[in-house]
Formats: C-alpha cells, sequence, structure tokens
C-alpha cells in the first residue's frame, strides 16, 4: 500500500476547517504544530503587533488515494483555505 505524507502550512484561521476535514475523511492520527512565524507568498505572519498574524502546520501520513480525496475536498469545501495554504506532499518509502 503506498503511504504519503502530508505538510500542510495553514493560516491560523483556518485551521479548524483542515482538521474538520481530516476528521470527515477519516485521517486518523495528525500532528499539529498550532503557532508557526514566517514569510511566504501570502506576506509576514510574524505573531507581532506589525504583523499580529501567524500560521500552523498540520502533518499527516494517509494512503496516496486518501491524500488525492482529502485535497479534493478541501478545495471544494474551503476556497479560503486553498489561498493560504500550502500543502507539501512526500512519498513515504519506510513507516516504522
Amino acid at each position: 500500500m503506498e503511504m504519503k505524507m502530508l505538510m500542510m502550512i495553514v493560516e491560523q484561521e483556518h485551521r479548524e476547517k483542515i482538521e474538520a476535514a481530516l476528521t470527515d475523511h477519516r485521517v486518523l492520527g495528525y500532528t499539529e504544530i498550532p503557532t508557526v512565524f514566517g514569510i511566504g507568498s501570502t506576506g509576514p505572519r510574524l505573531g507581532s503587533r506589525a504583523f499580529p498574524e501567524t500560521s500552523s502546520i498540520i502533518f499527516t501520513v494517509a494512503e496516496a488515494a486518501k491524500v488525492e480525496e482529502l485535497l479534493a475536498a478541501i478545495d471544494t469545501s474551503c476556497a479560503e483555505c486553498k489561498e493560504g495554504m500550502r500543502t507539501i506532499v512526500w512519498k513515504v518509502d519506510r513507516m516504522i
């Protein structure tokens, strides 16, 4: 069975919608770093007075077919999530 790892960097205000999509698609486990700082295509997210926004990072591993299904559902159900989210997908060669 082919597995893939997702790393989703999402604007903090959309984090709950991503968590709901994971639950709806029966992704049983994920790891979340709730507050991260950085600068990207949506601008600075530094948690500061000048740039108060932050992002979250959510990691999960799932079957390859489920990954595509999950990403399509996020695209459909949360257009604003897609605009403020970057997703990196890696093939998992081995999971212990």
